[in-house]
């Protein structure tokens, strides 16, 4: 049984919506995520190793911008700016918008919420919401060897028993008493 079947398994006994431990939340994440085109990582990890990118990302996340506010915002030239646009917008990070209360302006707003970089055989880059627990569940279960996983809906609780090196398993006792101290105090 692999990892997925697993999961699945648990995940179908479970008539509960929208939870941590439902397929729902996945799918409510998807939905909202922007797709990066396909062979766009280099070109995505190039724009978010640009100050001025990085900037206008942050600047349109708070409220959209017109080209000229963000010029003014990033403390560049309005060329610069539209030029960073260009590739951000190519990206999937930025979209043109308009503002409720001054519509003839163009305005740009930030539409990803997070982004996550994955690397293994290649690097892989995917925009969408982001959510620290998610993620560090996934980083968990793509690392242990998963043996056994169980959903008690009556105590919302999970049952999970994974195979650990000796010296992975020193370093999670440590790790556990530590957050367990600090939760108490």
């Amino acid at each position: 049984m692999t990892r997925r079947d697993l999961v699945d398994d648990v995940l179908s006994s479970s008539d509960e919506l929208d939870g941590p431990l439902t397929d729902d939340s996945d799918a409510v994440s998807e939905k909202t995520a922007t797709t990066v085109p396909q062979n766009a990582d280099e070109d995505l990890l190039d724009a978010l190793g640009d100050d001025v990118s990085r900037d206008v990302l942050r600047a349109c996340k708070r409220s959209p911008m017109t080209a000229e506010e963000l010029a003014e915002n990033c403390d560049v030239s309005e060329s610069t700016i539209y030029r960073r646009l260009e590739t951000l917008s190519s990206l999937g990070l930025v979209k043109r918008t308009q503002r409720v209360e001054s519509p003839s302006k163009t305005c740009y707003e930030t539409v990803v919420d997070g982004l996550s970089i994955h690397i293994g055989e290649s690097l892989r880059v995917e925009a969408g919401a982001s959510d620290y627990v998610v993620d560090a569940m996934r980083t968990l279960l793509a690392s242990l060897d998963v043996q056994h996983l169980s959903y008690d809906r009556s105590t919302n609780s999970v049952d999970v028993r994974f195979q650990l090196a000796p010296h992975l398993l020193d370093a999670l006792v440590e790790l556990y008493v530590r957050d367990t101290s600090s939760r108490e105090q």
